[in-house]
């Protein structure tokens, strides 16, 4: 199961609304499974990965026909998957079990407990975006380790080796972006979103402000979007080959554009926003299970590294 709206999703077509897919969009939704069934589904793993530990540690050298090193990589693949399965199972019946006390505590105010809002505005970690990155780089690349090993030193393994070599070409496609998402870091630093009213409602208009990130004169052209996303949980393939991943769908989009000269002289100064807020799309539920939100997008073009930064707004 996987989190992102990748290659695969590319091939997925609108949904029965029309909405159109969101490729490699960040998602809410961690995995595809929650709650006690993600607890549950990754017990088996968690048991997997202690067992093939076991026979890299303890068990008999006879019959072995790849190094202890190669057994336990499959291991701790097998364990860190069901470790983080259950934990996020059971992080997410905690939340849920919250979300139902603070729902009764507060009825007919749901930002009070759908989400962690901050009043004053929201903030973009460029850092963490970059790390999640990283990690999901070098987490692909020691995936590919063992195989990659096999293929080259078993006989007649030479498949291992050359899906090896395919999957380690797909996956630059994540090396690449960890290194721009380390430029925009480096250029423009973490952003922040203030908002000058909370929360939304739908119907009204959303004034925000960008505090305009460093170096924000470098950028040619801004664009900023406001979106609401649904995510939904699509299985596609059959058999043994099924797969369920999180898609994103854009419900509703709008956009504004600032030229250079309009950032130019607002550097310095926040960057005002101005959206419409249509009344026939769905509110803020971000403690859902797949979530539907309302987010802003800025893109900015620029010589070198771009900048990317995206906001979760109220809207309710």
């Amino acid at each position: 199961m996987s989190s992102t709206t990748e290659t695969l999703i590319s091939r997925l077509q609108p949904d029965a609304q029309g909405h159109s897919v969101l490729l490699n969009h960040r998602t809410q939704s961690v995995t595809a499974i929650d709650g006690w069934k993600s607890a549950l589904f990754g017990t088996p793993f968690l048991a997997a990965g202690i067992f093939i530990g076991w026979i890299a540690t303890n068990g008999s050298s006879v019959d072995k026909h790849t190094p202890n090193w190669i057994i336990a990589a499959f291991g701790v693949m097998f364990f860190l998957s069901g470790l983080f399965l259950i934990i996020h199972g059971v992080l997410g019946v905690a939340r849920k079990a919250a979300w139902r006390r603070e729902a009764a505590q507060y009825p007919g105010e749901p930002w009070r407990y759908d989400f962690h809002w901050h009043r004053e505005g929201i903030s973009f970690s460029a850092f963490d975006d970059m790390l999640k990155r990283l990690l999901s780089a070098l987490v692909w690349t020691a995936f590919l380790v063992p195989f990659a090993w096999i293929g080259a030193n078993e006989k007649g393994a030479w498949p291992f080796l050359a899906a090896a070599v395919i999957f380690g070409l797909i996956g630059l496609i994540f090396w690449y972006r960890w290194a721009a998402m380390l430029f925009d870091l480096l250029r423009y630093g973490n952003s922040f979103l203030v908002y000058d009213s909370f929360p939304y409602s739908r119907g009204g208009t959303l004034r925000a402000r960008l505090r305009s990130p460093h170096h924000v004169s470098a950028i040619d052209e801004l664009t900023l979007t406001l979106r609401c996303v649904q995510e939904k949980y699509v299985t596609s393939g059959s058999g043994q080959n099924r797969s369920t991943n999180v898609v994103c769908y854009e419900l509703y989009g709008e956009s504004s554009t600032f030229n250079r000269d309009q950032l130019t002289g607002l550097a310095g100064n926040d960057i005002p926003m101005e959206f419409r807020l249509p009344s026939d799309q769905p509110a803020t539920t971000l403690a859902a299970t797949p979530p539907t939100y309302w987010e802003i997008e800025a893109k900015g073009k620029a010589r070198g590294a771009d900048y990317e930064a995206t906001f979760l707004v109220p809207v309710y």
